[in-house]
């Protein structure tokens, strides 16, 4: 079976098939900036895991009255499903229904598409519940479909752009190779990590940064309610990107400060994020690297998201850097999704496959495998706050 899947090697010299780029329509009026007010609150914990073991429930349920060949056949269109759902995206289409439904012909005369194909594409989501097609062919949004209206602070319209495009699909297309060896599928198709093929393809290193921040924007509200942030004087954000979630935590707790620690270029355009939500003059912006060095003076050390990117030996060195720049008895602050190995609930175990398929040999840990790696680098794990979607980890430098 590896020997059908033979991705090149290298983009170089076989590159991905070109495809034309179309803009987005123009931004809707919820297209609005950060503001200086908190994000919604989060949920409480139990609801998140009612609502999950519901939905759970219920989909079980339906299976059972469908042949399980059915059920099964309608989880191999997967891949169709994130395809129709990015081309949707790609070409605005919720956006130009928030005005009104509109037929297939006038959608793709607004986007230079095809108005049979527009329509054969839009009428396979409406069978899946996004949109809804009347009975007089015209298209409208409902509450799904709205969702991927532009500008919502979730970046839904991004993420979909961001998971259907040609590099994840090429890399998701070797995942037979990747059960055979356990490596990284993207490295191994285009000869590079991803993370250096964004700095090759900026657009869709553009599109993943506003993916980040929106799942960010989703992650904040519960990690700031989660973790005693009053306790700390300066948080140093290592890797924090554009500042989503120190600006969050900042504006919840107004006697913090802030160190923010990421590449020059990212830094240029937190300066931008941070004075939208009016806390830029209680932050210090640092470039770095996470794994070369990060400066020292912070209180606590807080990564969100950056362990589950790599492997446990590059997590281990990450550590040991953030390590060297603290004192003993100070406090790293890790936020990463948990997963039990035998835990099949919740968001976890898809994400921990895209890790396999896509992040540098990334995965998705247990308290168990997080508390390993602190004890490694050497700090002493300390407390544990759970939570459905984002977990904190606390740890002190020994």
């Amino acid at each position: 079976m590896s020997q059908l899947l033979d991705f090149p090697p290298h983009p170089s010299t076989h590159p991905l098939p070109s495809v034309p780029r179309r803009p987005l329509p123009a931004p809707t009026p919820t297209d609005a900036v950060l503001t200086p007010r908190a994000f919604p609150s989060a949920p409480p914990a139990f609801a998140i895991r009612a609502v999950l073991w519901l939905r759970r429930r219920l989909v079980a349920l339906a299976d059972r009255v469908l042949p399980a060949e059915v059920a099964i056949f309608e989880r191999s269109l997967g891949l169709a499903h994130t395809q129709l759902l990015g081309v949707a995206a790609r070409h605005g289409v919720a956006d130009l229904l928030a005005g009104g439904p509109l037929d297939a012909g006038q959608i793709a005369s607004r986007c230079d598409a095809n108005a049979d194909a527009m329509h054969r594409v839009l009428r396979a989501l409406a069978s899946t519940g996004v949109f809804e097609l009347r009975a007089d062919g015209h298209f409208a949004n409902n509450r799904l479909s709205r969702a991927m209206i532009g500008g919502r602070l979730t970046r839904i319209r991004e993420w979909l752009q961001y998971i259907s495009s040609q590099s994840n699909v090429a890399a998701w297309s070797d995942l037979e190779r990747s059960v055979l060896d356990g490596k990284n599928a993207f490295e191994r198709v285009f000869g590079m990590n991803v993370w250096e093929w964004f700095e090759r393809h900026p657009d869709e290193r553009e599109m993943f940064a506003q993916t980040m921040m929106g799942m960010t924007v989703a992650d904040a509200p519960a990690i700031a309610r989660l973790y005693p942030f009053g306790e700390v004087g300066t948080l140093c954000d290592v890797g924090g990107g554009r500042g989503t979630l120190l600006s969050e935590i900042l504006i919840r707790f107004p006697r913090l400060r802030g160190l923010l620690v990421d590449s020059p270029g990212v830094l240029e355009s937190a300066r931008v994020l941070l004075g939208q939500r009016r806390v830029l003059e209680r932050v210090t912006l640092a470039p770095g690297n996470f794994f070369e060095a990060v400066p020292p003076g912070a209180d606590a050390y807080l990564l969100k998201n950056v362990l589950h990117d790599w492997d446990d030996e590059r997590c281990r060195a990450i550590l040991r850097v953030v390590r060297r720049a603290m004192r003993p008895g100070q406090r790293l602050i890790l936020c990463e999704s948990l997963l039990e190995r035998n835990d099949a609930s919740g968001l976890a175990p898809m994400a921990d496959a895209h890790m396999l398929i896509v992040c540098a040999d990334g995965r998705e840990r247990s308290v168990a495998e997080l508390h390993q790696l602190m004890r490694d680098a050497g700090f002493e794990p300390a407390r544990v706050f759970p939570y459905p979607t984002v977990s904190v980890l606390e740890a002190r430098a020994i």
